[in-house]
């Protein structure tokens, strides 16, 4: 089975071959005892004396413990400028190491290796055999591999999911929305998203840092989420004029007046849950997004015309818009949290004995 591996993933395996401590030594980075020395030019006579001494130990260890703290601060930040330095320029010339270096020379020290990234340390849970093949190079679209993200696979995956071949499938999660990183991932077998309803424990809801709010039952605006080119393509949609039909399919059921946000760049994007939030929104209305997910946390009802991991606790119709699911969310909030998962849990096979046992 193949484990297609980017040129992201290649450039990290190479990085982790750097030897960063003389990196850090060439850049001159020092252990500067400043909190000690601040205490100490200022240090009252009184505390040497002996019966002082002690709780002048306990001060000169707090001050070191500050400076030690702030040396590993500073270590960390010139590690991750450093990182992002090296790694910009390895992806970018991503073809001349390997030609240097040889692909399956790179591939059998990246295995061999205890690094692991999302493919390889994913990839071994899912298949007996697995082998790496660059993306690029892979071509049999028949057979079963592993992939990661959509950029750079659109054609490939909308093959497999028109032609029901075998893949697996790794992105992101659903409520990264509410974590200060991409904390989140979800693993799909032979689709993009996980839509049918499951029975699961409660013992994953403390993954959510805070719950839904409570069901909006009014709102002026309906919102809707314009498709990518890639969801188009995956759902055969026409995105010249997606927007437009659905607009007249609107307007056989509701003068609602309706709001579109189109699919902008990650970088140029408005905080779409703090929108919902503070805006006077009725629902949203989108195809497979995972605005779906923050319109439910926001307490407003959505639509989700495809397949998605919100479609048991949403209308999926747009003849739906009068009718809009606003009920219980318990069972799904405990479904959601058995479908997404932290790096570490896609890695120590956690992920896949959960899929296993529950996704069916």
């Amino acid at each position: 089975m193949n484990l297609l591996i980017n040129d992201k993933e290649i450039a990290h395996f190479l990085l982790s071959l750097l030897d960063y401590k003389e990196i850090i030594k060439k850049r001159g980075l020092e252990c500067h005892h400043y909190h000690l020395k601040k205490y100490l030019a200022n240090l009252n006579p009184k505390m040497l004396e002996p019966k002082n001494r002690k709780r002048l130990k306990e001060k000169i260890m707090r001050h070191v413990k500050e400076d030690v703290e702030l040396y590993r601060l500073n270590c960390n930040r010139v590690l991750e400028e450093v990182r992002d330095e090296y790694y910009h320029k390895v992806h970018k010339n991503i073809e001349f190491f390997i030609e240097k270096l040889g692909e399956d020379y790179i591939f059998e020290r990246y295995w061999k290796s205890d690094y692991r990234n999302f493919v390889k340390g994913t990839g071994v849970h899912l298949f007996k055999k697995p082998k790496f093949i660059r993306r690029k190079d892979f071509k049999s679209y028949k057979k079963d591999c592993l992939i990661r993200n959509t950029v750079g696979n659109e054609d490939l995956l909308i093959t497999k999911i028109d032609k029901g071949y075998p893949f697996w499938f790794i992105d992101s999660g659903y409520t990264n929305f509410l974590e200060p990183n991409k904390k989140w991932h979800r693993l799909v077998r032979n689709h993009l998203h996980y839509g049918k309803f499951f029975k699961a424990p409660v013992d994953r809801l403390g993954i959510f840092k805070e719950f839904p709010k409570k069901w909006k039952t009014d709102g002026e605006y309906i919102y809707v989420i314009e498709p990518g080119p890639f969801a188009a393509g995956i759902f055969h949609v026409d995105l010249k004029t997606w927007k437009y039909d659905i607009e007249k399919e609107l307007r056989k059921f509701t003068d609602k007046p309706i709001r579109f946000r189109e699919k902008a760049p990650k970088n140029e994007r408005s905080n779409l849950y703090k929108e919902l939030l503070n805006e006077d929104y009725y629902c949203t209305i989108s195809i497979n997004s995972n605005a779906a997910t923050e319109s439910i946390w926001a307490g407003v009802p959505a639509i989700t015309l495809d397949r998605h991991i919100s479609n048991p606790v949403t209308a999926n119709k747009v003849s739906d818009i009068n009718n809009l699911y606003r009920g219980d969310l318990a069972n799904w909030l405990c479904m959601l949290s058995y479908s997404q998962f932290t790096k570490t849990e896609l890695m120590d096979g956690v992920a896949k004995r959960i899929i296993d046992e529950y996704h069916k």
